[in-house]
């Protein structure tokens, strides 16, 4: 039986991805440890269980020779070189692996264990300078800014990523998606007039900005201490409320607005909401948040998976179902090839593909009655 080596590239170097490893592959490759433990199994054998990662994913490893002189060489967060079998164990892949031995850090490509936003840092920073300048409430104005001009926090800011898995977790993914759910809410405030802009897009900066504090960034995202005991949310509160209190004649209905748009972001108290949306600014905060992490999501899912057009994912537990990716339509500007004695009043011509009228059109749609519900996210967003 042959082996055979899956691979991406990157940066001029190859490596054994671990999203791609498949049933049977043989695995020679270094990835990062990130947790390990010696266990003993049912029959009384000795084995060590490791947590394996790269950028594009993690699988569990197992050792049944020698577990407890090799679990010594090595630590949690060191890199490792393995040698192994990819195997499908109760419908999960891991690796058998064979050996493993420590890899000393200044021979690994930490590319290829960190992703980096695709979008330039400074030029988002840009944008956030830019939208806090066009608010035109003082204080809210003030309250923003106050942020931007903390060269800590921003320093900070730049670099985190905006969940350890779900979206936009890679260096700079929690600027890119602040930025980009602030002009989500500037492009749907224009359609809801009684909808307060300036509330909306200070709402959109501040909702995560909890997660500085939650998450960090070594040789992989990981959860800090205080991420862990109190959680993005609460420690988000208390730095809005540290900024509100230094600004004078802060008003205390507006501090109170921010501070629930902070509470209810999640939507539902499963989700870790201590609050839900009790106002409309929250309300779109909450959808729009949700709709940002799920498109990411989807996303670097089809690129990640190296999806088709016309194909579908592996099942995905953020969306709680399978993902397809349509094929391409017709390129800008081609002319519909239009079809004789058809269509609508007007020259009795139809273009290719254009939706007919049908006798079931006005009926109530049964359909939607049985469509798939749509996914909510835990608290990882």
């Amino acid at each position: 039986m042959g082996w055979f080596i899956i691979t991406f590239q990157n940066e001029g170097s190859v490596m054994q991805a671990i999203v791609s490893l498949k049933e049977g592959d043989w695995v020679d490759e270094t990835y990062l440890a990130v947790s390990k433990q010696v266990s003993t199994s049912k029959n009384g054998a000795t084995y060590l269980a490791i947590k394996l990662a790269d950028k594009t994913g993690e699988i569990d490893g197992r050792l049944w020779d020698n577990a407890d002189e090799i679990a010594g060489k090595f630590e949690r967060e060191d890199f490792v070189r393995i040698k192994g079998v990819a195997a499908n164990y109760q419908g999960t892949m891991q690796i058998k692996m064979k050996s493993l031995e420590k890899v000393d850090d200044a021979k690994v490509d930490i590319a290829n264990f960190l992703q980096t936003s695709p979008r330039d840092p400074e030029e988002m920073v840009g944008d956030l300078t830019a939208a806090a300048a066009g608010v035109s409430n003082t204080h809210l104005r003030l309250f923003m800014q106050a942020f931007l001009n903390d060269r800590p926090f921003m320093e900070t800011f730049r670099r985190t990523p905006a969940a350890k898995t779900l979206h936009h977790n890679y260096i700079g993914g929690l600027l890119e998606h602040v930025v980009e759910l602030i002009f989500l809410c500037r492009d749907l405030a224009k359609h809801f007039p009684g909808v307060d802009g300036d509330l909306l897009i200070v709402g959109a900066f501040i909702h995560d900005i909890g997660k500085v504090r939650e998450l960090a960034v070594r040789k992989s995202i990981e959860y800090t201490t205080e991420g862990r005991l109190i959680g993005h949310i609460s420690l988000g509160y208390e730095m809005i409320a540290g900024k509100i209190a230094a600004i004078p004649g802060f008003p205390p209905e507006l501090a109170m607005l921010l501070k629930h748009i902070m509470l209810s972001h999640h939507g539902e108290y499963e989700f870790g909401s201590p609050k839900r949306p009790k106002i409309q600014e929250a309300v779109i905060i909450n959808y729009l948040d949700d709709l940002s992490a799920k498109i990411n999501n989807f996303q670097a899912t089809l690129k990640k998976e190296k999806v088709g057009e016309g194909e579908w994912t592996a099942f995905n537990k953020m969306h709680d179902r399978y993902l397809y990716r349509q094929g391409a339509y017709a390129a800008a500007g081609d002319e519909p090839e239009e079809i004789e004695g058809a269509g609508p009043a007007a020259g009795g011509k139809i273009a290719k593909g254009e939706r007919r009228g049908t006798k079931d059109e006005g009926r109530s749609t049964k359909d939607a009655e049985t469509a798939e519900p749509s996914g909510k996210l835990p608290l990882d967003i």
